[in-house]
């Protein structure tokens, strides 16, 4: 698999089976995450599947099995974990005025831009197919 940032929303459907059809092609993608590779998230995202997962969700799950998730992202080979800095957070902002999209989807491409990630599987469209340099795949 090519590598591809996959963002919270699809983190989260791949979790929350209160979901159906998103939760089983969040799930298949996932899973060839897990055994192909090619899965890239930003620190960002995994701070956001937390916080949803554990709390925003039909049923959320504990903390303890959400902690363990993110640990196992962390740890694999399969995943890469990209972060930002100051030097980041300063061009986001400069994505949020020039694209009107929102700081912290901006911290995401800032991130993706700084890595050379060309490409999101995402469910939020509006926001990130604005940057032209940024191929978005919704897998629903």
């Amino acid at each position: 698999m090519k590598d591809r940032l996959i963002d919270t929303n699809i983190l989260v459907y791949a979790y929350d089976a209160s979901e159906g059809y998103k939760h089983r092609a969040a799930r298949e993608l996932l899973k060839s995450v897990w055994e192909e590779g090619g899965g890239i998230v930003c620190l960002q995202n995994l701070m956001e599947f937390f916080v949803v997962i554990t709390r925003k969700v039909e049923n959320p799950i504990s903390i303890i099995v959400a902690k363990t998730i993110i640990e196992d992202i962390l740890k694999s080979k399969n995943w890469k974990i990209i972060d930002r800095d100051t030097d980041t957070l300063l061009k986001a902002i400069d994505i949020t005025f020039e694209y009107r999209i929102h700081l912290w989807d901006a911290l995401i491409v800032a991130c993706m831009k700084e890595n050379d990630v060309l490409e999101i599987v995402t469910e939020n469209r509006n926001d990130f197919e604005r940057i032209p340099e940024i191929k978005v795949t919704i897998p629903f």
